[in-house]
């Protein structure tokens, strides 16, 4: 497997975020049709109100992850099992790496909170299935979906790349959308320390 990660962060105030692409209803019924649905503690539903989840928060920095994958990696990939397989090896290790570094973003920026994009994967079994805590609440954060944000539209009109899916082949890129909540701007060096340019 070959792929390459460029990352790109752009700032929005959280009053624009929420006007233009949280839609909980929506995306809700989406939520409702996936395995992760009563099965992460980062996916719905949440125990929670949203809306106050996200009051503190003035400021939020989203942190897109375009994943280009090589002609080779995705000839190789020639059947159904392997583009699943494939697709999910990649992104899951593109996933943790960026989720890694965004808790150490956090650590840099006091009073700040990340987003992750997709379920929480930290551990092989979530707990939710049996009904016990969460294992690694200190590592574990909700995924911007479980809030009703739009990330095909946030994508496109943020970033300009278009989300692609697993169809009859692997995508030339997949792409991930995490976010750090703040109240501050987060300087240029904070941002390289996690090797991403803010």
């Amino acid at each position: 497997m070959s792929y390459q990660v460029e990352y790109s962060t752009s700032p929005i105030d959280m009053r624009s975020l929420r006007q233009k692409y949280q839609d909980q209803e929506k995306f809700m019924a989406y939520c409702r049709e996936c395995p992760r649905y009563l099965a992460r503690w980062s996916c719905p539903p949440l125990s929670f109100d949203v809306g106050e989840f996200l009051a503190p928060y003035a400021s939020v920095h989203l942190v897109c992850a375009k994943i280009l994958l090589d002609e080779e990696t995705i000839r190789a990939a020639d059947t159904a099992e392997k583009i699943k397989t494939v697709g999910w090896d990649i992104v899951s290790a593109v996933k943790l790496d960026l989720e890694k570094r965004m808790l150490k973003l956090e650590s840099l920026v006091p009073g700040s909170l990340s987003l992750s994009s997709g379920g929480c994967n930290f551990c092989e079994h979530c707990t939710r299935e049996t009904g016990e805590p969460c294992r690694q609440p200190d590592k574990m954060r909700y995924s911007l979906d479980a809030f009703g944000f739009d990330l095909s539209a946030i994508t496109k009109d943020v970033f300009q790349i278009e989300i692609l899916w697993c169809k009859d082949r692997l995508p030339d890129h997949f792409t991930l959308i995490h976010a750090l909540l703040t109240n501050e701007p987060v300087n240029k060096e904070r941002w390289e320390t996690v090797g991403l340019s803010g």
